[in-house]
């Protein structure tokens, strides 16, 4: 290795390691911003799918089964929904019928 003795040389030769350096750090933030880019677009992209399926069902006249006979599934969000939505249902009802019968107490029973 070289000896550097003058210290605009060793101050060049360390500015181009930090300008190699400094491009991942530049690439890497490139890529995080299309990243989050495309991730605002598929949300919209989504949001939209919902919407226009949403209609096809509540405005169009059509049902989900018969979109699904042509090919149009359910978006996964509305699936998400629509799954948590029976399971609230569903153990609301089983917690309601678990229960146990409460007694009456002893100053109703007199009345």
């Amino acid at each position: 290795m070289a000896k550097l003795t003058d210290p605009q040389q060793a101050e060049e030769a360390a500015q181009r390691l930090l300008n190699d350096r400094m491009d991942y750090v530049r690439r890497a933030i490139t890529a995080r911003g299309a990243l989050e880019d495309a991730r605002d677009s598929l949300k919209e992209a989504e949001e939209k799918d919902v919407q226009a399926f949403q209609a096809a069902v509540s405005n169009g006249g059509w049902t989900e089964n018969e979109l699904r006979k042509i090919g149009l599934t359910a978006p996964e969000k509305v699936k998400r929904v629509q799954r948590r939505r029976k399971t609230t249902n569903s153990s609301a009802g089983t917690a309601a019928q678990d229960a146990p019968e409460q007694p009456l107490d002893s100053g109703e029973a007199d009345s």
